[in-house]
């Protein structure tokens, strides 16, 4: 083999070694999930012990850990977001697809309870309590997660991020059983710990700790 067949050789290898790095590049987006999943998660819980007299948050008090949840959650989601796209890997399809079906769950799960605040009150006249709507937020969003767990899981080839995709559509139904209980809150906060906070925990500790 003469030596420019053997500089070829060697390029193509490394070339092939960069695409198996790539193919293998682990999420990068895992502070974002914790992000999300620590403030939703939290703001339900307040929810619930207000609902079950722990606390008394009373007017517009009350829709302020909601507001403050979604507002703080997409400001520190881009900064974090910003912060992702420089490490390696985040380039991926692996990524790209993760990056791309979590951003269309949040913006879908923002204007759906934008929605939800606007009429809550509009079916009173056939019988639906006023923000009883609100109740449908958790089981919607549960089942968007699991949709968006599934792509990641596909796209990244990471198994194990089904079983957060069956986790969360157990919580989806478990909340669609308890529309008009208190504890759906309760249950809501804890799913959001395990189907949020908790896999996010996993993927950042699985990060590549350089920038490039």
């Amino acid at each position: 083999m003469t030596t420019k067949q053997e500089n070829m050789a060697d390029e193509l290898a490394y070339v092939r070694s960069l695409a198996e790095e790539g193919r293998n590049a682990p999420l990068v987006g895992g502070l974002i999930y914790v992000i999300w999943g620590a403030l939703i998660g939290s703001a339900a819980l307040v929810q619930y012990a207000n609902t079950a007299g722990m606390i008394s948050l009373e007017g517009a008090i009350g829709w302020a850990p909601w507001f403050g949840a979604f507002i703080f959650g997409w400001v520190l989601s881009f900064l974090a977001g910003r912060r992702a796209r420089t490490k390696f890997g985040a380039r991926t399809i692996g990524n790209r697809t993760a990056g791309a079906a979590w951003f269309a769950v949040g913006l879908f799960a923002s204007g759906f309870w934008i929605t939800l605040f606007l009429i809550h009150d509009r079916y009173t006249a056939i019988g639906i309590p006023d923000y009883f709507l609100f109740s449908l937020m958790f089981p919607v969003a549960f089942g968007l997660y699991g949709v968006a767990f599934f792509a990641s899981a596909t796209a990244a080839r990471l198994d194990w991020l089904r079983w957060f995709a069956l986790a969360a559509w157990a919580f989806s139904f478990a909340t669609l059983f308890l529309l008009d209980s208190a504890m759906q809150m309760l249950v809501a906060g804890v799913g959001t710990f395990v189907c949020a906070l908790a896999p996010g925990l996993l993927l950042m500790r699985r990060e590549p700790s350089d920038i490039v």
